[in-house]
């Protein structure tokens, strides 16, 4: 049975912990048996009612296979590190206190995992606001390994939503542990700068995550996000600037243009056959 391994990096988190903590354990894939759950929730020794609430959300559910640990770190990354670190799961992804998954996350990333020789993948990019009433759904059109690793993603072309992906534990092997943990902003793309050295990010045609979006939060500072990825992604060229231009344009094209222009694939459901099928 796959098993996965699910990090929460928090500090004072007490106003949305709960509702991420459940997204996480009343996952279909878990509650049926289908898939095991390695939970690693790591608290920067939170000074309000953080711990207590995680502590409350998980008794009430009864799931053993949650790990708590509460201890001053240098912020999220230094968090996120060090639960990354201790993650022996067969699939990887970590979610921050405030966004969720949908129910039927898990499922859909053992479906498209057993059924393509796949490493990585990300699904659509969906936002809440602070009520969670999701205000905006949209089906990336695809990312380049290219441009990933010149820093385009964010700043000039649509972001990876993080809440929405998920990869196979061996490409932790890629990851620089020390110089992530040093990341204020940009860690979740320093991350998948690492995944693209060696692998493809796949896009899957689902709702997989919610990104919440509320006051206070780090990502806010857009600016300092752009200027950490910029101190580690490789220089673009002229050749990498024209190709992102070209995919500005055709982010907004209907799919049909996108195919026939032999675009980026993307893995849907098809109905006929019941299963996730690569359209390319």
């Amino acid at each position: 049975m796959p098993t996965f391994s699910i990090i929460t990096p928090c500090f004072n988190a007490e106003e949305y912990i709960a509702g991420t903590v459940e997204s996480v354990l009343t996952q279909t894939a878990i509650l049926s048996g289908r898939a095991g759950l390695e939970y690693i929730i790591c608290d920067g020794k939170s000074g309000d009612r953080t711990v207590e609430i995680v502590e409350q959300t998980v008794a009430r559910h009864g799931n053993p296979n949650v790990r708590v640990l509460s201890e001053k770190d240098s912020g999220m990354y230094d968090a996120l590190a060090k639960g990354l670190l201790l993650a022996t799961g067969d699939i990887c992804a970590y979610i921050n206190a405030g966004d969720y998954y949908n129910d039927h996350a898990f499922d859909v990333v053992l479906d498209v995992l057993n059924e393509h020789d796949i490493n990585w993948l990300t699904g659509m990019i969906v936002i809440c606001n602070d009520k969670t009433q999701i205000v905006n759904a949209v089906l990336p059109c695809g990312y380049r390994n290219r441009l990933i690793k010149t820093g385009f993603y964010g700043p000039t072309l649509p972001y990876i939503q993080q809440e929405a992906t998920f990869w196979r534990r061996e490409l932790n092997a890629t990851i620089n542990f020390k110089e992530l943990s040093q990341f204020k902003y940009a860690g979740d793309y320093f991350l998948w700068y690492q995944f693209a050295q060696t692998a493809s990010l796949t896009l899957v045609e689902a709702y997989l995550g919610t990104f919440r979006i509320h006051k206070g939060q780090i990502s806010e500072d857009r600016l300092e996000y752009h200027r950490e990825i910029t101190a580690f992604c490789d220089k673009p060229s002229l050749q990498d600037r024209i190709l992102a231009f070209y995919d500005r344009i055709m982010w907004h094209m209907p799919r049909s243009i996108q195919n026939y222009c032999h675009w980026l694939p993307v893995i849907r459901y098809n109905h006929l056959t019941q299963s996730w099928s690569l359209d390319d």
